[in-house]
């Protein structure tokens, strides 16, 4: 579990590093995105205002004291005049661009001409190779002054801080995993010491229960030696019983807590069902109730052999515990469809299942009746069994569900399956 914290702690630190790199990047990106399409237009203004003539001083007003007299060498552009009659544009001014370039704009004449013809004066033209904004203004009928900027020199700073952004964004996160590597441990430590001494209690504390309750049953035993047998002494030995239990359920959930307390091999499945359901046979028939077990042979899992057959022991007993009276047990162990997990259903005729909540099952001391009421006669357990099982599964590596359907309550444990070849 205290593995399971520390992982944890790491991914949602880092994800959370993450998160906020990226939007901090990414509003830096956007601003200085809006910040040059913003300057494109501005100068766009200015040269179609004024015909062509790119007005240092209006410029200056427009884009503050960012801009200076030598900047203007830095804008790439050219102007013409369009005829959206003929779709064509005759250049006027192409000193302060190279031929390429214009050359690309002017093949995606009859485009702008379109565009401006439907009343869109300002647009931009995006190819791969190239991305120009453009700015008209009516002469004459069909006839337009058009200016073209090139966009890639005013985005060459954003497309800069995005290249640095994604290095110093992965940097950034792989220096942190580095350094939560080293101190995640540390941060996680108070809660392993709360832990592991909640789990010193609890054994602890069971074996010392266990001497008064040793004694308390040996008394009742004495005395019903003496002659004294009545139902108070009956009572006492069932409680006593009901307590040695409890405490050796308590005390294997917290061994089983851990999975690195588990050493986990190549585990003969079938055989593993085959042992539990054999078991519970002579307790169902007892009961008056149908049983069936259909298990497919030789499906190997990755589990420890002890702990497997627990899980299914607790997932039988669970199921003859609740079946309905004169009900059916059934338990299945068969390939997935895709041949790659064993797959455990084990279900029982449960006719009141529908308002049960079985997402709660899985809750350590959880029970239907939430008075935590023991009947002897509906054999009700502890609430701890299908927790235990969970984590057991969860170690394995395995998932684990509940659902009710039609009268019938099924549990269903999914292994993933080691396949013969490679247990040679």
């Amino acid at each position: 579990m205290i593995k399971t914290i520390r992982r944890r702690f790491m991914w949602l630190a880092t994800t959370s590093l993450f998160l906020v790199m990226i939007i901090s990047f990414a509003s830096l990106i956007g601003i200085s995105y809006f910040r040059s399409s913003s300057e494109a237009d501005e100068i766009l203004t200015v040269i179609v205002k004024n015909n062509g003539r790119l007005d240092i001083k209006e410029a200056k007003n427009r884009l503050g004291d960012q801009y200076s007299r030598e900047g203007m060498f830095k804008y790439r552009y050219f102007t013409g005049m369009l005829d959206t009659s003929s779709g064509k544009t005759s250049v006027i001014d192409s000193g302060h661009i190279i031929a390429d370039s214009l050359n690309s704009v002017l093949s995606r004449d009859e485009e702008v001409a379109k565009a401006v013809k439907n009343g869109k004066l300002r647009g931009t033209l995006r190819s791969s190779h190239m991305r120009f904004r453009y700015l008209a203004k009516k002469i004459a009928k069909n006839k337009y002054f058009i200016c073209y900027i090139d966009l890639a020199p005013l985005m060459q700073s954003t497309m800069l801080l995005a290249k640095y952004a994604m290095i110093f964004t992965l940097g950034g996160i792989l220096i942190f995993l580095a350094i939560m590597s080293l101190l995640a441990g540390k941060a996680v430590q108070p809660i392993k010491d709360a832990y592991d001494k909640q789990r010193r209690f609890i054994t602890n504390a069971g074996h010392e229960l266990k001497t008064p309750l040793a004694v308390i049953s040996a008394n009742t035993e004495m005395e019903e030696l003496l002659g004294n047998d009545d139902e108070w002494n009956q009572s006492t030995i069932e409680q006593v019983q009901r307590m040695t239990r409890l405490i050796d359920e308590l005390i294997t959930v917290t061994r089983m807590s851990e999975p690195e307390e588990l050493v986990l091999s190549p585990v003969n499945f079938s055989e593993k069902v085959e042992e539990s359901a054999k078991s519970f046979k002579s307790v169902l028939a007892k009961d008056g109730k149908d049983y069936e077990v259909k298990v497919e042979p030789n499906l190997y899992v990755n589990a420890e052999s002890r702990s497997l057959l627990e899980v299914v022991n607790i997932l039988i007993d669970n199921a003859q515990k609740y079946c309905d009276d004169h009900g059916k047990v059934l338990v299945v162990l068969a390939k997935s469809r895709l041949n790659q997990n064993a797959v455990l259903t084990v279900s029982n005729s449960y006719q009141n299942g529908k308002n049960v909540d079985t997402k709660r099952f899985f809750e350590r001391f959880y029970r239907e009746d939430e008075s935590h009421h023991h009947d002897e006669q509906k054999k009700s357990g502890f609430g701890i069994g299908l927790s235990m099982a969970q984590d057991l599964v969860y170690t394995f590596g395995g998932k684990i569900s509940a659902h009710w359907e039609d009268g019938v309550m099924t549990f269903v444990v999914t292994l993933k399956r080691i396949h013969k070849e490679a247990l040679r």
